[in-house]
């Protein structure tokens, strides 16, 4: 059973509900980009305009030519709170994380209740290692709009990145119960029951993952590690061969090396 000793869990941070794609937690986050059902502030034709532009060549995956087009949007409307708020998800495609935050956070100061902001910025923190600023913003985020599933997982992500697995497995209970089929929810929490020595409970949650997404290879490369730690090696090697195997076809190369290196021991 050696050959998964130095196995490590694999996390999960949630992506915003708009985009909705899983992404490991080393990871870029993917942020939201703002919905124009929003209530906005009476602007000039021209800024409007500028700003739809902006966005439309965002989807397109220009994301330096759409900052330097808010640029322009906000020399004209310095009050525009989108407009902040939609260059700060281009820094943050980028990578340019703290640029990012100070746009969220001027976004933030036009318009207090923006729970996507504070979202953002949580994830923007996260990306930087400020753990318990990323925890104020979901926090913040979560007294603004409580039914929020995928805050509830980040700050849950958070807090076990910060040794507070108890504290992580109660914000994935709570996002498991305002979306019970949100398989990452189950996988983290799997990991900080790990985490916390209840290697049986975490194999159902992996479990639980897998049956709600059946090419769920993280979830299926914890549970062989679960199953490991509880002495069923033949098991565990069976659930990270299929890891591979998915990994290989998402094109996860991390994960894939990861489960390939435990195999060929």
């Amino acid at each position: 059973m050696s050959y998964l000793k130095k196995i490590s869990l694999t996390l999960m941070l949630g992506s915003t509900l708009t985009l909705g794609r899983m992404q490991p937690a080393e990871g870029l986050p993917k942020v939201e980009i703002n919905n124009r059902n929003q209530i906005l502030p009476t602007t000039p034709s021209s800024v409007e305009n500028d700003s739809n532009l902006s966005l439309a060549r965002f989807r397109l995956g220009d994301s330096q030519q759409v900052i330097e087009n808010f640029a322009q949007a906000i020399s004209t409307n310095p009050s525009l709170v989108t407009t902040y708020y939609d260059r700060g998800v281009a820094k943050s495609q980028l990578g340019n994380y703290r640029g990012a935050i100070k746009d969220y956070t001027q976004a933030i100061s036009i318009n207090p209740d923006y729970a996507i902001a504070y979202y953002n910025r949580g994830n923007a923190h996260y990306q930087l290692g400020d753990y318990r600023e990323a925890i104020k913003d979901y926090t913040q985020t979560i007294s603004i709009n409580p039914y929020s599933a995928v805050t509830y997982n980040n700050r849950g992500l958070t807090r076990l990145r910060l040794g507070d697995s108890q504290g992580a497995v109660e914000d994935f209970n709570q996002a498991i119960s305002i979306d019970p089929d949100y398989a990452v929810a189950y996988n983290n929490r799997g990991n900080a029951r790990n985490q916390l020595g209840d290697n049986q409970e975490a194999i159902e949650d992996y479990t639980q993952a897998i049956s709600i997404n059946p090419s769920y290879a993280p979830a299926y490369y914890n549970r062989g590690f679960s199953y490991n730690q509880l002495g069923d090696g033949q098991a565990g090697m069976k659930d990270i061969e299929q890891a591979a195997t998915l990994a290989q076809q998402q094109e996860n190369t991390t994960l894939y090396l990861q489960a390939q290196e435990q195999i060929d021991k």
